[in-house]
């Protein structure tokens, strides 16, 4: 194509051949081969998870265990962020001000637990608990946080959880 050519327009169906149509010019990309689309497919589902995943199940009913779980987190030091009586789930945060992080606009590490409780199919509950790490920054939209692997602390409180409620 010439520059003072105008470009014509391409439709879907040369772009999805791989032609790819870029302001006075256009290149063509080669396609993958399925060795590669493969390779592509399984590096992205093989990212890890920042977070602990814990199950458990109880032979008491699932409002016993939501109760225990409600003074757990008491005694954990965790405090209640939010609550669900009909779906009985829960999530609790602590924050962790000694930690440290290299970035000038760190304020505090946040440690978050996610707990729901349902009906077990063979009676009794099923116990699924989360735990979260996150670093608080302050940015110029406000606080964000972002997700870190968890910490031991939260790993503990988890297993902790699980063990006191889960048996």
């Amino acid at each position: 194509m010439n520059p003072g050519e105008p470009q014509r327009k391409r439709s879907a169906s040369e772009n999805a051949k791989g032609v790819l149509a870029r302001s006075c010019r256009s290149w063509h990309v080669p396609r993958a081969g399925p060795g590669l689309s493969a390779a592509v497919l399984l590096s992205v589902g093989c990212g890890g998870t920042l977070y602990l995943a814990a199950n458990g199940r109880s032979p008491r009913p699932p409002v016993e265990v939501f109760d225990c779980v409600k003074s757990q987190i008491v005694f954990l030091g965790y405090t209640q962020t939010s609550i669900d009586l009909e779906s009985h789930r829960i999530t609790a945060r602590k924050y962790d001000r000694e930690a440290r992080f290299a970035d000038s606009r760190f304020q505090r590490m946040i440690e978050r637990l996610t707990v729901e409780i349902g009906s077990s199919a063979e009676g009794g509950a099923h116990l699924r608990i989360g735990a979260h790490t996150f670093a608080e920054l302050a940015t110029q939209r406000g606080p964000t946080e972002i997700e870190q692997d968890a910490s031991p602390a939260v790993r503990a409180a988890g297993q902790k959880l699980l063990e006191a409620c889960g048996s």
